[in-house]
């Protein structure tokens, strides 16, 4: 029966996204370019928009990237712990970086409890950078960390919640990005409610390749343009459940009409990663 239902449901999914994209075919919609978050420190002025400023404490598992690359460059990026030795983020935020420093354990990133380092890293195989599918990375802390009161790793959901889709479910994206235009990124942690949308829906703006069954995408809570931005990348999209953050996203792309346009923003789907990084990391 259990089997039955998830052919059912798979089936109405499948009919549901064949109808979006044959509305937008017939509407003309022209798809959004999506633009990975990392880059878009570079390029533009954006930011977690219309987010609040996070307490000490609230998301403990959450840390700050700054990568250095081989020509002195240096970027700036999030990304979640998964154990006392195991960061996860977006590939995105590793290609290019030769070493990483990653403070932990505080909501300003100039003062952290903990400083880690990196020269670790493994990116995805099947990472491509054209659409962003398999934007997944994971970075091998230098030391392991001691867990504290503002130092704690985040849950992931089992391999065999693959085919759960988490929409209407409200989560939470946490992260160090701009929060004012023009401005650097920011020196302290901010937070934004998130509703996460289907990927019929999500298609409508960046079509069938880049929203794939590994993707999963959100629009705000409070009103659309609520969303994650420069310097957010590879951060976690987490829900509470059991009395728990639970860690269903990593932050990937927003669109290149940019973060306060409406748009929804995407994530990788960590469901479709649990298997890899087992393997990577034994968790």
């Amino acid at each position: 029966m259990r089997l039955q239902f998830k052919l059912i449901v798979l089936l109405r999914d499948l009919w549901a996204v064949m109808a979006c994209l044959a509305a937008a075919q017939a509407a003309k919609l022209q798809f959004e370019t999506p633009l990975n978050v990392r880059d878009a420190v570079q390029q533009s002025r954006s930011r977690i928009v219309n987010g609040f400023p996070a307490a000490p404490g609230q998301f403990p598992y959450q840390v700050f990237l700054r990568g250095f690359t081989a020509g002195g460059g240096a970027l700036a990026c999030g990304g979640s712990l998964i154990s006392n030795q195991w960061v996860l983020t977006a590939a995105h935020c590793i290609t290019g970086v030769v070493r990483f420093e990653i403070p932990m354990g505080s909501i300003a990133s100039a003062t952290p409890e903990v400083m880690g380092t990196s020269t670790n890293f493994i990116i995805h195989p099947q990472y491509n950078p054209n659409n962003l599918n398999n934007d997944i990375g994971l970075i091998q802390l230098a030391t392991p960390v001691t867990f504290s009161q503002n130092i704690q790793a985040i849950a992931l959901p089992a391999a065999d919640r693959t085919g759960e889709t988490f929409v209407d479910n409200q989560a939470t994206v946490s992260g160090f990005g701009r929060t004012v235009d023009g401005g650097p990124v920011s020196p302290t942690k901010n937070w934004v409610n998130i509703r996460i949308i289907s990927n019929a829906q999500c298609m409508l703006t960046y079509g069938p390749s880049v929203v794939v069954g590994s993707t999963v995408c959100g629009l705000g809570w409070d009103h659309n343009a609520q969303s994650t931005c420069n310097g957010d990348s590879g951060g976690p999209l987490a829900i509470q459940e059991n009395g728990q953050s639970l860690q269903i996203g990593v932050v990937s792309f927003v669109s290149s009409a940019g973060c306060a346009s409406g748009h929804p923003s995407g994530y990788v789907r960590t469901t479709h990663f649990r298997t890899w990084i087992n393997q990577q990391t034994g968790i």
